[in-house]
């Protein structure tokens, strides 16, 4: 029957979020540390996942939607999960359905509060670097105090540290 293979889609897309969550986690590490070659491992691994996660979830729309056309709901070709647990007359079937919805409700919420705490570590990360840049470029002999918009060299671009000129 079609919902047994759509509860076999679903197990297989809990596993694959469960491994994007252990990533997501080893990967905080990685970006406090600043370990560039574990990240981009990291990441490639990922990207497989990721790949797979979009495969499986266009495999389990189809399989919904025969599921929801064989049944005579031809409005419901999307295949929401709780669409299909409302509908679904076999127990064993819909208790499954329920375990698994909730499972990966929880994986995609806990994956979703890392991948945001990885976020905003890399989005501090640019920002430090960028305050480091503008360190390097500032001009050291340069006054910090408020100069008038009418004196001499008052927005002239400000010399970096480098000199550009060979």
């Amino acid at each position: 029957m079609i919902v047994e293979t759509i509860i076999a889609t679903l197990e297989q897309q809990a596993g694959v979020y469960r491994e994007l969550l252990a990533l997501a986690n080893e990967k905080t590490p990685y970006l406090v540390h600043n370990q560039v070659e574990k990240l981009n491992a990291i990441l490639q691994k990922e990207r497989k996942l990721l790949k797979t996660a979009e495969e499986l979830e266009q495999q389990r729309m189809r399989f919904s939607g025969q599921y929801f056309s064989g049944i005579g709901m031809l409005r419901y070709k999307g295949g929401k999960i709780s669409e299909m647990i409302r509908t679904v007359t076999a127990s064993q079937d819909k208790k499954k359905l329920t375990e698994l919805h909730e499972e990966l409700t929880a994986l995609l919420d806990e994956l979703q509060k890392v991948s945001q705490l990885n976020q905003q570590l890399i989005e501090q990360s640019l920002k430090f670097i960028d305050y480091s840049i503008d360190l390097l470029v500032e001009d050291p002999n340069g006054d910090v105090t408020y100069q008038h918009p009418l004196s001499p060299g008052y927005g002239n671009p400000r010399n970096g540290l480098f000199d550009t000129r060979g």
